[in-house]
């Protein structure tokens, strides 16, 4: 609502355990989940800021890591970025997309998903940055390399080193067992991989890699995608990426490093960052982000009218200090359980963060919009009708957009301000009303006159 962006951020919900964060670019704020600092161990310091973030990685891997999310941000290799980077005494597994973009085209708002590993349990002797467009520094084909491959199993990614001048291949566990191989059925030569390539494929796959092979001229990466035999005899669809790390004296590659991703694969991890963003983990309601999509869409294609229904609990912290935080996520849930029974399913019902709610109705009249607001008090009247029941309200404000002379941020701020007026009136009442509830039901004494709860 209006008085959200100086408080938080404006997606992600920061109380999920889910490993989640959100990077605002012009500002450098960092928001991350309680999922995140509990998995990256940041309890005793939180950062606030990507600086104050990266200065956990060392440098040699620091480089890399921003020249990699420098193409996301500027938008020259699409919104989704994977990679492998070392931070403190974890290995992490970032997945990141763009959310919002300026004028120009530069990303502004960035949110991720983590998986992190102890490097203590793998003792790796290097520090790579391995993404789904590059790769840097990545490890020799070792026993320290093969045990930091099976710790990170977990990831969609199978990777291959390739020796050009001998022809061997070290082909990662993950490589093999994505494609249904064992290392005894897939040697670690080139031709292993050359003859499982897809006949139709081979011709704008096979030469376009051996060029690179033979010269700089024709570049040191290369990504492109292609069917490649299973071991069960099925086709896989293949996105590979390949980057040259070295090269003789006369031009020729000495050594290439890539990945292989099951596309399939891709795309379901793809599928589960956009479900964290999109959706509430807690209520199951949309989240912040949906509903900015949502604003965007309508905007786009002038859609009026547009109803906004702003929506705020009363008394959640009284339930909260008295009866304990889960209780107070559970009143939540059920209010968000009440707001979705009362509206119909076209309509987008947001959490827009903490207590706060909003539900955006498209072709929304003003007649209907008050209708609507009606049914929703009226179905928090029923709930509170049973005495076993914890009383639940939520403060309601609306503003409805007749015409595109009104945008839909502007008639957000409309409606937060019907809200909190209807608020203003209630506040004490309804206080005293979950103190009485809560020291009916419980031995417990409310002072409601504590400042927190003014």
């Amino acid at each position: 609502m209006s008085k959200l962006p100086n408080i938080g951020p404006q997606f992600i919900q920061t109380e999920t355990r889910d490993p989640i964060w959100e990077w605002h670019i012009p500002s450098d704020s960092l928001y991350l989940s309680a999922g995140a600092i509990k998995l990256l161990q940041f309890e005793e310091h939180v950062p606030r800021s990507m600086k104050d973030f990266l200065s956990h990685c060392p440098l040699e891997g620091l480089v890399p890591y921003l020249e990699s999310v420098e193409k996301i941000l500027n938008g020259s290799q699409g919104p989704f970025l994977e990679l492998i980077y070392m931070l403190g005494k974890f290995m992490v597994r970032a997945q990141m997309t763009v959310l919002q973009r300026d004028v120009f085209g530069r990303g502004t708002i960035v949110v991720g998903a983590l998986a992190a590993i102890d490097r203590q349990k793998i003792e790796p002797t290097f520090t790579p940055v391995l993404n789904s467009r590059s790769l840097i520094n990545p490890p020799a084909p070792s026993s320290d390399a093969s045990r930091l491959l099976l710790a990170l199993n977990a990831a969609s990614d199978g990777l291959w080193d390739w020796n050009p001048i001998d022809g061997t291949v070290y082909f990662s566990p993950r490589y093999l067992s994505m494609l249904g191989y064992t290392a005894s059925a897939f040697p670690q030569v080139v031709e292993s991989w050359i003859s499982r390539v897809h006949p139709d494929d081979y011709e704008n796959i096979v030469p376009m890699q051996l060029r690179i092979v033979e010269s700089p001229e024709h570049g040191d990466s290369f990504e492109c995608t292609y069917r490649f035999l299973r071991a069960d005899g099925t086709w896989a669809w293949i996105l590979g990426r390949g980057y040259v790390t070295q090269r003789n004296a006369s031009g020729r590659a000495t050594r290439i490093v890539g990945l292989h991703t099951d596309v399939s694969a891709g795309q379901g991890d793809r599928a589960q960052l956009e479900n964290l963003v999109r959706n509430d983990p807690l209520t199951g309601l949309r989240s912040r982000t949906y509903y900015g999509m949502t604003v965007e869409r309508l905007e786009q294609q002038k859609i009026r009218p547009v109803g906004i229904v702003a929506c705020d609990m009363d008394g959640l912290k009284l339930i909260n200090d008295y009866l304990g935080h889960p209780e107070g996520s559970r009143m939540l849930c059920q209010a968000a359980l009440i707001l979705r029974s009362s509206l119909y399913a076209p309509d987008c019902i947001a959490r827009m963060g903490g207590d706060e709610f909003v539900a955006i109705l498209p072709g929304c009249t003003q007649e209907q919009l008050e209708k609507a607001i009606v049914r929703i008090n009226k179905a928090f009247e029923t709930h509170n009708a049973d005495p076993d029941n914890i009383p639940i309200r939520m403060s309601l404000g609306g503003a409805c957009a007749e015409d595109m002379g009104t945008s839909l941020a502007q008639l957000l701020v409309m409606a937060d301000r019907d809200m909190l007026l209807g608020k203003h009136k209630e506040r004490i009442r309804w206080r005293k009303h979950i103190k009485s509830w809560i020291e009916k039901n419980t031995n417990k004494i409310v002072q409601i006159e504590d400042c927190r709860y003014m």
